[in-house]
């Protein structure tokens, strides 16, 4: 059993993608721009259950909302505050579109780590890497459905 096969154990779907960027990233590549990243923000690290990162970008996300909306609203006016919003939020996601293969491959080499000194059979680790590793549909759908019952509900 090789390095490369406990990388494809975690990252599961679109093993290749990441097998790639791992490259760069051991080249000393370290941040590679991922267009799924960019284009879902947060949704796309819950979909690689990548949790703690989700909320805390959730919670920075959050933070600089409010105050936009406690403090800059006042101070600029809500036209200019849209404008700082929406220039944020291009910003935002140029860095996670930028990050989210070094978070991604970093989680990765974490849980690998951990599989090995957890385990010394490779069924083991396997088990334990596809359990840990891999992509999860589940939360995005509660995620979508208590936003869409929000938006009913206002």
């Amino acid at each position: 059993m090789n390095q490369n096969q406990l990388y494809e154990d975690f990252f599961q779907k679109r093993n290749s993608y990441y097998l790639e960027k791992l490259k760069l990233y051991e080249n000393g590549k370290k941040f590679t721009f991922n267009y799924a990243t960019f284009i879902f923000g947060l949704l796309w690290f819950l979909y690689r259950k990548m949790y703690l990162e989700t909320i805390v970008i959730f919670l920075i996300l959050y933070t600089e909302t409010a105050f936009e909306n406690f403090f800059l609203t006042d101070k600029i006016g809500i036209e200019q505050t849209k404008l700082v919003s929406f220039i944020i939020t291009i910003l935002s996601l140029i860095v996670a579109g930028f990050s989210g293969n070094y978070l991604y491959i970093k989680r990765a080499k974490r849980t690998i780590k951990k599989a090995e000194k957890k385990f010394s059979d490779y069924e083991q680790r396997k088990k334990y890497l596809t359990k840990k590793g891999g992509t999860q549909l589940l939360y995005i759908g509660i995620l979508l459905t208590l936003l869409i019952i929000a938006v009913i509900l206002k």
